[in-house]
């Protein structure tokens, strides 16, 4: 909550990445997949 706290509302990417113990470094962006819209069965009962 301290880095939230701490990090500037107008400049991007001001805040140290999350460090879990085992070394993994999540950064900006992380797990977010840019491929365009779903169109499986996760989203098959919402359509």
């Amino acid at each position: 909550m301290a880095t939230v706290e701490t990090q500037f509302e107008d400049v991007p990417m001001d805040m140290v990445p999350y460090t879990d113990a085992e070394e993994n470094v999540y950064d900006f962006a992380f797990g977010l997949n840019w491929n365009g819209v779903i169109q499986d069965e996760r989203v098959s009962n919402y359509k």
